[in-house]
């Protein structure tokens, strides 16, 4: 059974949000080091996830462009065992 955790995300070259799927999964592509996924839990305190730091078959459901105030778009990111990062 998958675990899942419900996370926003951001760009911390800008503290921007993605206003795309599409832009998630290009900076995934080129410089992972720049996403950072955040819990968005209101009963435990929000975790920050940078993509050397995902769990292995852990799926997070990203809200966004953001998770509070605007939700136009889902996706689920994924790190495999090889460490290679999937958004879908």
């Amino acid at each position: 059974m998958a675990n899942y955790v419900n996370v926003g995300a951001l760009d911390i070259s800008g503290d921007l949000d993605f206003p795309t799927k599409s832009a998630l999964k290009e900076l995934f592509r080129t410089h992972p080091e720049l996403v950072v996924l955040y819990t968005t839990s209101a009963l435990e305190p929000t975790k920050e996830y940078k993509s050397d730091e995902l769990d292995i078959g852990v799926k997070y459901s990203v809200t966004g462009p953001n998770p509070y105030t605007n939700r136009k778009w889902y996706a689920t990111v994924e790190k495999a065992p090889n460490g290679k990062i999937t958004v879908k």
